[in-house]
């Protein structure tokens, strides 16, 4: 695992900011840590890089215990957030300039090829660069040295679609042999290329695993039945946010296997029905498993 955490919590003032969290994030992966602002995904991140210690836990990247990062292993290490800070009195030849400085196994003929694809120009300074340039600014500084491990905090924040497709096929072009841990709200835009997902609110991690049997086990589904009924308890725990209204009954599963068990589990409560499912994509599913989340908590 290139980054491994065992139970991470961090509190802040009486707040406990990330409960719990165990996270493993493959090799090779593109690994995505999703849920709305204020779950708790931007501290986890600067906790894995030792930007912020924890309070209780332990993490592991690159096989080296986070405490213990030094430069040497920032040398291996991209990360790009929309809420860092430039040094806005340089300009980007200057930027980058200082940047390459610090990394012995920068690559100027990448740098470069950055600066053309994302069309930079050299000499402009960073406090007039608009919020999408600063991005892929970012980008080319956390990319030109060639890491094993990027991390990036909602990087496609606040960015018009345009520069987000810019940004996104930048990104996968140029990190075929880098390991990606991205936090997002933006689901749309991350779901086509990424491998692993994790769902996070109120600082607890709900889900972690490969996007494919993400996708291949949640369903929603639409049930027409035979006469009205209400909702019978106990309904199986795969089932979120059931509701029933007249002869429809509405619900989305967690453990779809194939038409033939939903259809039974579905007769198995209500009887002679008529059945519908329909396949989720990853947005829909997050949206289901944050209510879902809610409504347990209401509880």
């Amino acid at each position: 695992m290139v980054i491994e955490s065992h139970g991470l919590a961090k509190t802040y003032r009486g707040c406990e900011a990330v409960r719990d969290v165990s996270v493993r994030v493959p090799e090779g992966s593109v690994f995505a840590l999703l849920g709305p602002n204020g779950a708790g995904k931007t501290t986890t991140l600067r906790t894995i890089l030792n930007i912020l210690q924890p309070d209780r836990g332990e993490i592991y990247v690159l096989g080296t215990r986070s405490t213990l990062l030094a430069s040497r292993h920032f040398e291996h290490i991209g990360y790009a957030s929309e809420s860092q800070r430039l040094p806005e009195r340089l300009d980007v030849a200057r930027y980058l300039g200082y940047l390459r400085s610090l990394y012995s196994n920068w690559d100027v003929a990448l740098e470069e090829a950055l600066l053309r694809q994302f069309d930079l120009p050299s000499e402009r300074r960073l406090k007039d660069l608009s919020h999408g340039m600063r991005m892929k600014l970012l980008l080319v500084g956390a990319l030109a040295f060639r890491p094993k491990l990027l991390v990036l905090d909602e990087p496609l924040s606040g960015l018009d679609p345009l520069v987000r497709d810019e940004v996104v096929n930048g990104l996968l072009q140029q990190a075929q042999d880098t390991t990606i841990l991205i936090s997002s709200h933006e689901l749309t835009e991350i779901e086509s290329f990424t491998t692993h997902v994790a769902f996070m609110q109120d600082g607890r991690l709900l889900i972690q695993e490969q996007i494919e049997t993400l996708r291949e086990r949640f369903r929603n589904v639409n049930v027409r039945l035979a006469a009205q009924q209400s909702l019978p308890a106990p309904l199986p725990t795969g089932w979120l946010l059931p509701q029933v209204a007249g002869h429809q009954l509405q619900f989305i599963t967690s453990d779809y296997r194939d038409d033939q068990q939903l259809h039974a589990s579905v007769r198995e409560h209500f009887g002679a029905v008529s059945v519908y499912a329909e396949p989720m994509n990853l947005r829909s599913i997050a949206n289901a498993l944050m209510q879902d989340h809610n409504r347990r908590k209401a509880q």
